[in-house]
């Protein structure tokens, strides 16, 4: 039996005695909260103003706090948010916030929570421990409004490779620049000490038509400070 599919099974197991063995009194009600059903939850920016909105109906106090990196140095600003709809709390702040970054924090029983990163960020600073204030439409690379998806008459017809994206460049003799980086994936005409194409060249040679990659957001377990030392999650 694949090795993949007991530890899953073990996984699913654990999964179900912690929730057979968790009584009502351990888990929250979540159905006595409010439910909020706005699109704006985490950062609405624009170039005058960023409007943050988080949903916390259990605080008494919430706060944003800015920041000039997205690792170490002080407190830029701290904003006092005020507490809106079904359980949100909000905050704007009417200056250009590009390219900052930025955390929450709430108060309950009268005690201050850690700080977190807003967990509807689209980009987030080194370890993911702040939010960073970005316009997506400025990172799109040239003609990406133009992009389209290949159609297919059968979504059977999909050839779905699942890739992880340090194993795709990470052979010393894979031919590519950025050994197991992201813009590994982006390298053409690479190959191998054979001749044969690797990469994305190897990916066309399969006929593949869609790539599920692995992983493609942060790991906790893995230390961005620190690039040159082997890591693997």
């Amino acid at each position: 039996m694949d090795y993949r599919i007991v530890n899953s099974r073990r996984i699913l197991i654990v999964l179900l005695l912690f929730c057979f063995m968790t009584t009502k009194a351990q888990l929250p009600d979540f159905s006595k909260y409010p439910v909020y059903e706005g699109k704006d939850l985490g950062l609405t920016y624009t170039p005058v103003t960023s409007f943050f909105r988080i949903w916390a109906p259990t605080a008494e106090l919430a706060e944003l706090r800015l920041y000039d990196k997205g690792i170490e140095g002080d407190v830029l600003q701290r904003v006092e948010m005020t507490k809106s709809a079904q359980g949100t709390w909000t905050a704007s702040v009417n200056r250009n916030l590009i390219g900052k970054f930025y955390t929450f924090r709430i108060m309950i029983e009268g005690k201050w929570n850690n700080e977190v990163p807003d967990p509807y960020a689209k980009s987030v600073g080194v370890n993911g421990r702040r939010a960073m204030v970005v316009d997506l439409a400025k990172t799109n690379p040239e003609g990406w409004d133009k992009d389209k998806a290949v159609e297919m008459k059968s979504k059977t017809n999909a050839v779905i490779y699942e890739l992880h994206v340090r194993d795709a460049s990470i052979s010393p003799g894979s031919g590519i620049k950025n050994k197991g980086k992201f813009l590994g994936l982006t390298e053409k005409g690479t190959r191998n000490k054979d001749g044969l194409a690797t990469g994305l060249d190897h990916l066309i040679e399969l006929g593949v038509t869609h790539i599920h990659l692995l992983p493609s957001f942060d790991f906790y377990s893995v230390d961005e400070t620190k690039p040159e030392k082997p890591q693997y999650n």
